[in-house]
């Protein structure tokens, strides 16, 4: 990979109403915040990393926190030595940044993707406005869905194995792996890559990662934890066992979480007394504790919720591979994890089928 050292970031997104910037990266095993005043669109940070990483600009609206932002607001790019330009005329989810090669690499494989991205983000923006009593409708659009996450994989899986010695390919194996549960294809494709990929401090995260992933296959046991509830009361996952039961990753301040609870909420006054239960896990940090507490009772979760208030940083996180939320897994009564990511109405689709089988 490209030799460690100083990087700049020169940014001028016209259209944003962002009064600061914010740059999260890792320094090391430092988790760094840096931020920068926006004028008139202009932005600059600087900074050294230890090695080539993606990072995350946020541009933050007006009176929103840079922790409670949307997915629009917030543009990946790729700290490594040089001079990153990162440029847009709309929403930082769409900019571009170019002046380095891991940067150049991801505009080509986004450009590839993007008509893909936009048909998804269109049947998403459908599928709010569908009536939730329409099941044919909704189960038309799950399986359109389907088919475009499909698609994407082959795109993903078509770059890894066109580009096997480019280090681009290690974050586009992790994009790969958002679109396939099976951690097997993503474990052949990683083993495909060269040696020097694989062995580069970023591929030896990756391969970690994959087998965190592999312990929470399809089929695999859950792994066990124990986490206090809001009165303190510790709460295990295995005290669950002998009922299905759904593990879900949330926070107070993730919008599509939130947006996801009555989804939930849903599913579980329906089939509760069907020997189904669920326990919500939020990734919100101690100082989120009232946030949390609050959102608890405005979304009515009236099942388990347990948290040690460390966000991302708790061990149950670790445990799961979790790197973004929402993410769920449904397990069976014997703790086997028989689903994962079920959403909108697929949730409550395969509690039905698994239900009805017992």
């Amino acid at each position: 990979m490209a030799a460690p050292g100083p990087f700049v970031v020169r940014g001028y997104l016209p259209a944003t109403q962002a009064h600061k910037a914010y740059l999260n990266y890792h320094h090391g095993a430092t988790y760094v915040v840096d931020s920068a005043v926006v004028i008139k669109g202009h932005f600059q940070f600087k900074g050294v990393v230890a090695d080539p990483q993606q990072a995350s600009l946020l541009l933050p609206p007006p009176g929103t926190p840079y922790t409670h932002m949307l997915a629009e607001d917030v543009a990946t790019i790729y700290l490594e030595k040089g001079a990153i330009t990162v440029t847009g005329p709309g929403q930082p989810m769409q900019a571009v940044a170019t002046g380095t090669p891991l940067n150049h690499e991801h505009t080509v494989l986004t450009a590839q993707t993007a008509p893909l991205q936009a048909q998804l983000a269109a049947l998403y923006a459908a599928r709010r406005r569908q009536p939730a009593a329409d099941t044919a409708l909704a189960r038309q659009t799950d399986a359109q869905e389907a088919r475009l996450n499909q698609q994407l994989q082959g795109v993903y899986a078509a770059y890894l194995r066109a580009h096997p010695a480019n280090p681009y390919s290690l974050y586009a194996l992790a994009e790969y792996e958002a679109y396939q549960p099976d951690v097997a294809a993503s474990a052949a494709l990683f083993q495909a890559l060269a040696l020097s990929v694989r062995t580069s401090p970023q591929g030896q995260l990756m391969q970690q990662q994959l087998a965190r992933l592999q312990r929470t296959a399809l089929g695999a046991q859950a792994p066990d934890f124990g986490l206090p509830d809001p009165s303190g009361k510790l709460v295990k996952l295995s005290d669950l066992r002998g009922q299905y039961v759904l593990v879900d990753f949330w926070a107070s301040w993730c919008k599509p979480c939130r947006a996801e609870n009555p989804t939930v909420a849903k599913a579980y006054a329906t089939y509760q007394h069907q020997n189904f239960t669920v326990i919500s896990i939020s990734l919100d940090n101690q100082s989120a504790r009232a946030a949390w507490l609050k959102a608890i009772q405005d979304d009515g979760l009236t099942w388990t919720q347990v948290s040690d208030l460390h966000g991302f940083n708790t061990e149950v996180a670790q445990q799961y591979a979790i790197s973004a939320i929402p993410q769920n897994f449904l397990l069976d009564p014997q703790g086997r994890i028989v689903a994962k990511n079920l959403r909108g109405d697929a949730l409550s689709q395969k509690l039905a089928q698994v239900l009805s089988a017992n």
